[in-house]
């Protein structure tokens, strides 16, 4: 049946106050683990090392007719049936599945009708687990050796496989071009070659029709304010909403406070005092050298295999819609189940009614009338 169960939000809206805080947040010397990760981020870094082959550059790698705008909406609605099947066990390509995950939708929107008008902004918890972030991100940064690399490391960033960076700049961009593709096909349980597999099940998920959300600006803030609850729990080892904001943040700025010294340190120059740690930044960014995106994350041995065998996939020049609305609902809501277990630990979707004060039938009958 597939039901977002009725009991699944009643710990979140106890919890939504706790949530619930706008303040912005100002530690001394934040900008500087948050200026480390954005040059950090530029660069794909920490990354394993990329090691390629010198023989991929003389490879005949495909080159795709579809526009991005079309490889993002095929992407999108690949990563849909995906995600629904890896969370509810629903297949949105197997007839008569869909009606299940428009029930969960539907049920999804009567929970959040009653919370439709609550103004909430969750500005601090996202604040601070981007800070926290960033100095997971540094920290790591740190220990690899990647913040003023040595001369080896530096040659292996800038000359990976003997070859100098820009040698390889038309080769990543056709293969990267190509890795939603191939994950679309992945996602979708068809092979490289079967064109006519892919377009068929393109055309059942696009076919796909689910109800209008209630709330998706509601559920787009506590979908990133689990989220942002769910990466400090897991960095700092403790339940962010059991020990309130004012204690996260004192953890996270203990954190701040000994990360400091370690990259004054690390770089060889003095820790600024009072208003001054505010020019800290710029003093470690002249320091550090520009670095080529590092493509390790999608430039492996297994993809540029993969996309050898996509020359059929390289000739597709489809019409593709721009947006597809079952896209932009049924993404939104996997989100937030995600972020309610990962946060929570609460299972919100179930797939048959929970018994006692279940309101699914008659909810899925309204949407079948």
């Amino acid at each position: 049946m597939g039901c977002f169960c009725h009991k699944s939000l009643l710990p979140l809206g106890a919890l939504l106050p706790s949530l619930n805080i706008s303040a912005s947040l100002a530690l001394p010397g934040m900008g500087v683990p948050l200026g480390l990760s954005a040059y950090l981020n530029a660069a794909a870094l920490p990354a394993e090392p990329w090691m390629p082959d010198p023989a991929w550059l003389a490879l005949p790698l495909p080159q795709l007719q579809l526009s991005m705008q079309a490889v993002a909406t095929i992407s999108a609605m690949a990563s849909l049936r995906a995600q629904v099947l890896a969370q509810f066990g629903i297949d949105l390509l197997v007839p008569g599945q869909a009606m299940a995950m428009a029930r969960i939708v539907a049920t999804l929107n009567a929970r959040l009708s009653m919370m439709a008008s609550l103004n909430f902004n969750p500005l601090a918890w996202l604040e601070l687990a981007r800070l926290n972030a960033a100095i997971d991100q540094v920290t790591l940064a740190l220990s690899a050796g990647l913040l003023l690399p040595s001369p080896s490391m530096m040659l292996s960033l800038t000359v990976p496989g003997g070859i100098p960076m820009p040698r390889w700049t038309s080769f990543l961009a056709l293969l990267k071009a190509l890795c939603p593709m191939i994950a679309a096909t992945a996602q979708l349980n068809v092979s490289l070659s079967a064109t006519a597999e892919l377009a068929a099940a393109l055309r059942i998920m696009a076919r796909l029709s689910l109800p209008a959300l209630v709330a998706p600006q509601l559920m787009a803030s506590l979908t990133a304010a689990l989220s942002a609850v769910a990466s400090l729990q897991a960095s700092l080892g403790v339940s962010p909403l059991t020990l309130g904001l004012p204690a996260i943040q004192l953890r996270v700025q203990a954190r701040l406070t000994a990360l400091l010294p370690m990259l004054s340190a690390h770089f060889g120059i003095s820790l600024p005092a009072g208003n001054l740690l505010a020019d800290l930044l710029a003093m470690l960014l002249s320091l550090l050298p520009q670095l080529p995106v590092v493509p390790s994350a999608f430039a492996t041995s297994t993809v540029v295999n993969l996309a050898m065998q996509a020359q059929a996939l390289a000739a597709l020049n489809w019409q593709v819609p721009s947006m597809i609305p079952a896209v932009q609902i049924g993404l939104p809501v996997c989100a937030l189940a995600a972020q309610l277990q990962a946060a929570l630990a609460i299972t919100a979707v179930l797939p048959s009614p929970c018994g006692s004060g279940c309101d699914a039938a008659k909810l899925a009958s309204a949407l079948a009338a």
